[in-house]
């Protein structure tokens, strides 16, 4: 008859229908490379590990895998994409995983990557979104949106990060809403939290932060261009009560206000440390860092067109238009430290990768 994961309970059927039921709890995962450092892949392993608390067996299909702890009890099948060029990578795993699902009796798969073969897809952006603000369009860039085509066609649910990203589905793609569920990032449960203000002001030291002045925090592990670094030092000019700590690469402007944290490893305490965490991205689907800022009770300054705007109350998140020089300058003229810390309420969505993968089985089921 009938096998519900969510309750664990198998109605007894004849002995080879049972056979078949049972296979259906082995869920196939497809993704590009597991890491537990943020983006797609932690997004993977959070959903990977709530899925197996729910009694399915995840069958992960992913790039040159490294061996990952929390990964050791999976089965995991790697495909070697190293000497693929890389305008053919997603066609060639896509070709792998349609040959792999069936020798390791997969009935659905959930995507975190772009790929052909998945019923379930997460989305979390578009390039057809993305090259409009890119100064050169290249072939490759031909190749991908034509393979999103073919990936968002065969996909039975879509499951786009943002309504940004669901609205870009659906009129640079022409895909059904009906196909469409949105599935905000999840956050790990303690992961990041809001200090004490003692603590707070104790990292604020150890990063060399000065006491006086409001922070700006920028996280950038990379494309400083894209997220919006240059816009952000042009409105700051003219501004002494300012620190601009940069967390990630090496920063290359010119600016007296920037303080270079390079590379963190711990952002908890760099968002406490911080009056305010500062992002002026071009195009960002989502932006989990907003989120994760606003979790460590500090709030958010944000370009419109960052995703993660939509999921953050007004009090936590302030707003301003790329489009308008002008609009972060003035913002900054009348800035004050905040008076109150951010806190989950601000954050108009259950982030629980436990719901989320929840919400996913039920898709599995209704397949």
């Amino acid at each position: 008859m009938l096998c519900d994961p969510l309750l664990k309970i198998v109605i007894h059927p004849p002995p080879k229908k049972r056979f078949y039921i049972m296979d259906q709890c082995r869920i196939g995962i497809a993704c590009n490379r597991l890491a537990s450092g943020g983006g797609m892949e932690s997004h993977a392993l959070s959903i990977i590990t709530e899925l197996a608390n729910q009694g399915f067996t995840p069958v992960i299909f992913t790039k040159n895998h490294k061996e990952l702890n929390q990964l050791k009890n999976f089965e995991i099948i790697s495909c070697s994409t190293k000497m693929i060029p890389r305008i053919l990578e997603d066609w060639y795993f896509s070709k792998w995983l349609r040959n792999n699902l069936k020798s390791a009796n997969i009935k659905s798969c959930i995507g975190f990557c772009r790929n052909t073969e998945s019923d379930i897809l997460f989305c979390g952006g578009t390039h057809r979104g993305f090259t409009p603000h890119r100064s050169r369009h290249r072939i490759y860039d031909s190749f991908t949106t034509y393979f999103e085509d073919l990936a968002f066609r065969n996909a039975k649910f879509i499951l786009p990060a943002s309504q940004l990203i669901a609205q870009e589905l659906q009129s640079l793609y022409g895909i059904n809403k009906n196909k469409l569920v949105t599935a905000y990032p999840p956050i790990p449960t303690g992961k990041f939290r809001c200090f004490p203000n003692h603590k707070r002001l104790q990292a604020r030291t150890d990063l060399g932060l000065s006491p006086d002045k409001t922070v700006l925090l920028f996280p950038s592990a990379s494309g400083h261009q894209r997220k919006g670094l240059p816009f952000i030092v042009e409105s700051l000019k003219g501004l002494t009560n300012f620190e601009l700590a940069v967390a990630g690469k090496p920063n290359k402007i010119e600016c007296p206000s920037i303080i270079s944290l390079g590379y963190q490893t711990d952002m908890e305490k760099v968002y406490n440390a911080a009056d305010y965490t500062i992002l002026a991205s071009n195009y960002e689907p989502f932006g989990l860092v907003g989120v994760e800022s606003v979790l460590c009770g500090t709030p958010v300054i944000l370009a419109k067109n960052i995703g993660c705007t939509e999921v953050l109350s007004g009090s936590a998140c302030i707003t301003f238009n790329l489009e308008d020089r002008n609009s972060l300058k003035k913002i900054f003229q009348s800035l004050l430290p905040p008076k109150h810390r951010t806190s989950a309420v601000d954050i108009n969505y259950n982030f629980s990768a436990r719901d989320q993968a929840l919400s996913i089985i039920k898709l599995v089921c209704s397949l």
